[in-house]
């Protein structure tokens, strides 16, 4: 297969590219950061587009030593850093790999689980909307992906729930189903109803399960928190510090899986990354007992954030389908606003920043996504901010 380099001035469309054959030559660009990118460089001061959370930690309080021996020491003087993983999830240590992100935990993850299966020929079903990387990792593999789409609920109240029939074609024809539980970019988890159904049509189709987890221990205090990886051997769970903890400059994921898919993972890994950093483990292992101090914020970002999110959209008659976990969620523009028009004129007169939905699928063009993510006073201030960019928006649209 021969890659081009291809332009990053093209295109409209900043979605996930489920079909690289017809769009362009060579790997498909990542979209939406070509478009998100220049937005963060303006650096508006009201960023409500983070979907992560924003937690300053203490390294240089947690760690015992300097970042002269962090650097220096041997990775062989370090404990096995799959015991992090493997005490926190309470699973045994053979079902933990420890990689370079979430990432490349999926790259990761697409090879293991098609280990011991027919190369050619191979299709991969993706759950959509989605994060382009998602849909585009086992394109790299050159294998072939379809969408499977979980849809806008009724109203725009309550789950994204799935179509079972266009779920079950897809799923017959895959070796591997790619999801993300928690919804990019609406926040919201699978029904019950849903999820049993994913795992026990996998399972009789023979179709792995890889399963983005990055926002999912926002649900880790509640009964309903449930990882892929609890479900069946057919599941494989991918996780991070990044999204939840803050810690995405570490670059620190993992995978859960069988004892049989987890060693093919390690072996994949050994091959595309080699080793983790010797900081990198060490800064991590001194996190890992903190982790609850980061889940305290994250209710607590949630519990003084969103009242004042609710009261804005409420004032316009803005329907909201608030997730109930998560850092972010999607609200649908009135009056048939568009999205990018939206956030490049009105919301960039005030200075917020959030993230049109057409950048996880095609469709979503009056749709926003909004984090409360950061600091309670810095997102107070966004909200006021917010709230006149829509006043002027659906002033001007009703007027016309």
């Amino acid at each position: 297969m021969v890659f081009t380099l291809v332009s990053l001035h093209m295109a409209d469309s900043y979605w996930p590219v489920f079909d690289s054959k017809s769009s362009e030559s060579g790997i498909p660009r990542i979209g939406y950061l070509d478009w998100y990118v220049p937005r963060l460089e303006e650096k508006r001061p009201h960023n409500l587009s983070l979907n992560g959370m924003q937690y300053e930690w203490d390294i240089k309080d947690l760690m015992k030593e300097s970042i002269f021996e962090i650097a220096n020491h041997h990775i062989g003087n370090l404990k096995d850093p799959r015991i992090n993983v493997s005490t926190r999830e309470n699973v045994d240590i053979e079902r933990v790999v420890i990689c370079h992100g979430a990432t490349q935990g999926l790259h990761i993850a697409v090879c293991a689980a098609l280990a011991n299966k027919n190369q050619n020929n191979v299709t991969i079903a993706v759950e959509s909307p989605c994060y382009a990387p998602i849909v585009q990792s086992p394109q790299l593999f050159n294998h072939e992906v379809i969408k499977v789409r979980r849809i806008q609920p009724k109203g725009n109240l309550g789950h994204w729930r799935i179509d079972k029939p266009q779920w079950l074609e897809a799923i017959k024809k895959s070796a591997v189903l790619m999801i993300t539980p928690i919804l990019n970019p609406s926040g919201w988890d699978y029904h019950d109803d849903d999820r049993e159904w994913i795992v026990k049509t996998c399972k009789e189709n023979n179709v792995i399960i890889i399963a983005d987890e990055v926002y999912l221990d926002t649900k880790r205090r509640h009964s309903e928190y449930l990882p892929f990886y609890k479900l069946g051997d057919h599941c494989i769970s991918i996780n991070s510090l990044t999204k939840v903890y803050s810690l995405g400059t570490l670059r620190y994921g993992w995978i859960i899986a069988s004892p049989m898919i987890a060693e093919q993972a390690r072996r994949a890994f050994s091959t595309l990354g080699g080793m983790m950093g010797s900081p990198t483990l060490r800064i991590a292992e001194s996190v890992f007992p903190e982790l609850e101090t980061a889940l305290d914020k994250v209710q607590e970002y949630r519990e003084k954030n969103l009242p004042l999110l609710r009261k804005v959209l409420e004032k316009f008659n803005i329907t909201w389908n608030e997730p109930p976990h998560g850092l972010f969620g999607a609200f649908r523009l009135p009056h048939g606003i568009n999205a990018m028009d939206f956030i490049d004129r009105e919301c960039k007169q005030y200075g917020v920043l959030m993230v049109p939905g057409n950048m996880f699928e095609p469709g979503l063009d009056e749709w926003i996504r909004v984090a409360w993510s950061i600091e309670p006073l810095l997102f107070a201030k966004a909200v006021i901010n917010l709230e006149k960019a829509l006043f002027l928006a659906i002033s001007q649209k009703t007027s016309q």
